[in-house]
């Protein structure tokens, strides 16, 4: 019984330790927003701005949310006049810098949603860096193209 308590104890500090990295290093999530879709939507995108206040380069290199069966990141760029959405390995957020996810550009797609999402529901979403740190944001979904500016929205890894 012992045994089981320490390896719990260890497990979690370990986890801790990880979820705390990223935030410990300065990353910090603004805005987070997911777009209401249909209920028969097959995928969401999800938008943020993405800060690092911290001195070295971060590299995000995925996502996951229980409330979709994976989480992706892309980008949409335009080819011979088509927007064309391509996956991302990976994306870098450059050290004291930010990048915005935004409709058009970098986002993040929810996959196979586990749920009708609707307009001022919250997904928990945690971002997945190459160091082996995680951020947790909690991203409300809103209604249509509306890019919320409210400074009150701003969540980091505490």
């Amino acid at each position: 019984m012992l045994k089981m308590f320490r390896l719990v104890m260890v497990l979690f500090a370990a986890s801790y330790t990880a979820l705390a990295g990223a935030a410990d290093m300065g990353a910090m999530v603004m805005h987070p927003w997911v777009r209401e879709a249909p209920p028969t939507a097959a995928a969401l995108g999800a938008f943020m701005v993405l800060q690092n206040h911290g001195a070295k380069p971060l590299v995000l290199v995925g996502a996951e949310s229980a409330a979709a069966g994976e989480v992706q990141l892309h980008r949409t760029v335009m080819a011979d006049g088509m927007a064309k959405m391509i996956r991302q390995n990976s994306i870098e957020i450059p050290a004291g810098g930010q990048v915005e996810f935004k409709p058009g550009d970098y986002h993040l797609m929810l996959m196979k949603p586990k749920q009708v999402l609707k307009a001022g529901d919250k997904v928990g979403i945690t971002l997945k860096f190459k160091d082996g740190s995680s951020l947790p944001a909690t991203f409300e979904v809103r209604a249509g193209m509306a890019m919320p500016m409210n400074h009150g929205n701003m969540h980091s890894g505490h």
